[in-house]
């Protein structure tokens, strides 16, 4: 015979979860059973938990980091549109002919000498007399040397320039319209990551509402595997029953009972699932004190996708990268039209230090570019690529969000029918299950079948349990993928102390437990 039926219909407590994505939100990381309460513990809301994770979690530091990009490259597009003022100072020193001219001539220092005047007049005999053809001759052609080898010399030249951008074939403009498209492209980010941000925390929040709710279906199949075991004993003793009974009854309580620390340790990785969510201290003790209702969205499903089409952030930032995109084809075809730009100069050059023998100069410059053998075209082309990548990507990511959308709709729909199923089945487990229990006081069954049905009212409370956690987390994404997933659209009510039970009588094993936001029936 099988040793107990309970106990793998028991292990369905945490067996449920992993098969329905429930342990995905709530990770092993071995908690204690301590958690479940705590002297020191505070009450925690939906919504504080939201505002702690939206000013806490590193997700929402990244997101504020990329608007902040986004508004330095406008400021930096801007700033490109208006005039530029330079400072510059340096200093050198040279024996090289030409610079040392220049030097003397931007300091007025340059004299007659400096062209080897007075080496001329000795060599043509000027200064001795008449000057003979001959002597003429001679001087033409000898090489001055004080303007060839004129030695060492050095300047100090400051330098103040204002640049004036006048046309630059819509290069700027271009530019600051793709900063300003990226920019809101990264606001609607920055909403999206919001919004994930809060199914997260609804996920975790509803997370540990449902791993409480475990704690109590296994709490209950522990007062009843504690009850079957003293029938057992009693029935034993009176010579009713076999001692194998009485043997599996005492296995099943033990099972339950590792079933139970199971769950116990569930409750503290969830919770330990939203200290991480919203960024505070592994230590902060708290306790969830609010049910969370999410309403029902109105409408139908194409309803629904077109309002994910107008509404849901992720395509409206894609929305702005194409505008982003487009901007930046415009401001590269800038390359095939001519820039003009105005410049106006002062300088001080002197041997020494300080501003001296001051110089101003002022232009316009035209650069246009005729001839690059494709180089101007290739930029084009792949400012031209990218757009068309960022609009297939947008089309990719509308087709996949329509596909989320429908089988999103349909999760919430199903969960809804099943949450009311489970509800129904707890009432009929709880009376086959008390029928079952007096059939065996009265020794016209046998344990196995007792178990069996016990199982079975176990694993309609577990059931009945996930189904409250599916219905929150699907209609949660479902607000997600509309885009309408905000604080506001999350209610809350206080939680309750004591659950309502179903229209059936209680088992007579089953004892009055305090129940969680998941308002397991008895």
């Amino acid at each position: 015979m099988v040793k107990s039926s309970v106990l793998a219909t028991t292990a369905f407590l945490l067996i449920t979860a992993q098969s329905s994505g429930f342990c995905q939100t709530l990770p092993v990381l071995g908690g204690q059973a301590s958690e479940t309460k705590s002297q020191n513990a505070q009450g925690l809301s939906i919504q504080q938990a939201i505002q702690n994770a939206l000013t806490q979690n590193p997700m929402m530091q990244q997101s504020q980091a990329m608007i902040d990009q986004a508004q330095g490259a406008i400021q930096e597009a801007s700033g490109n549109r208006l005039p530029q003022l330079d400072l510059s100072f340096g200093g050198m020193a040279s024996n090289n002919a030409l610079n040392v001219f220049g030097m003397k001539l931007n300091q007025g220092q340059a004299t007659f000498n400096d062209f080897g005047v007075e080496q001329y007049l000795a060599q043509s005999g000027f200064l001795s007399g008449a000057p003979t053809p001959e002597a003429l001759a001679a001087a033409n052609s000898t090489p001055p040397d004080s303007l060839n080898h004129p030695g060492w010399h050095h300047n100090f030249q400051t330098s103040l320039k204002l640049s004036v951008p006048i046309y630059n074939g819509g290069k700027i403009s271009g530019m600051k319209a793709q900063a300003e498209a990226l920019l809101r492209a990264a606001q609607s980010g920055d909403r999206a990551a919001k919004q994930q941000l809060i199914l997260q925390v609804v996920t975790a929040y509803a997370g540990i509402d449902a791993a409480h709710a475990f704690v109590k279906v296994t709490q209950q199949a522990v007062e009843a595997a504690k009850s079957y075991r003293d029938l057992s004993n009693k029935m034993y003793l009176q010579g009713v029953v076999s001692k194998s009974d009485l043997l599996k009854s005492e296995v099943n309580l033990g099972d339950i009972r590792l079933r139970h620390q199971q769950a116990l340790d569930q409750l503290a990785n969830a919770k330990d699932a939203l200290r991480i969510v919203m960024g505070v201290p592994r230590n902060q003790q708290f306790e969830i004190n609010e049910l969370i209702r999410i309403n029902k969205l109105s409408g139908t499903l194409e309803e629904a996708r077109n309002l994910a089409l107008r509404n849901n952030p992720q395509i409206l930032a894609m929305d702005q990268q194409i505008d982003a995109a487009r901007s930046g084809v415009s401001s590269a075809r800038s390359v095939y039209k001519p820039h003009v730009n105005l410049m106006a100069q002062q300088d001080w050059n002197s041997e020494n230090l300080g501003i001296k023998n001051d110089s101003y100069t002022v232009g316009a410059v035209l650069n246009w570019k005729i001839l690059d053998f494709g180089a101007r075209s290739g930029q084009v082309d792949r400012a031209v690529a990218g757009l068309n990548a960022t609009q297939s990507k947008q089309q990719m990511a509308i087709n996949t969000l329509m596909s989320q959308v429908g089988e999103t709709w349909r999760a919430a729909q199903l969960a809804e029918y099943r949450l009311e199923l489970k509800k129904l089945a707890i009432s009929q487990s709880e009376e086959a299950t008390r029928l079952e229990k007096l059939r065996y006081a009265q020794g016209i069954s046998t344990m196995t079948n007792l178990l069996q049905t016990q199982a079975e009212l176990d694993k309609s409370r577990a059931e009945f349990v996930q189904a409250q956690y599916e219905l929150i987390l699907q209609r949660a994404t479902l607000l997600l993928t509309t885009g309408q997933l905000e604080p506001d659209a999350i209610s809350a009510t206080p939680l309750t102390t004591q659950s309502s039970l179903p229209d059936a009588r209680r088992s007579a094993h089953a004892q009055p437990a305090v129940l969680s936001v998941s308002k397991v029936p008895q």
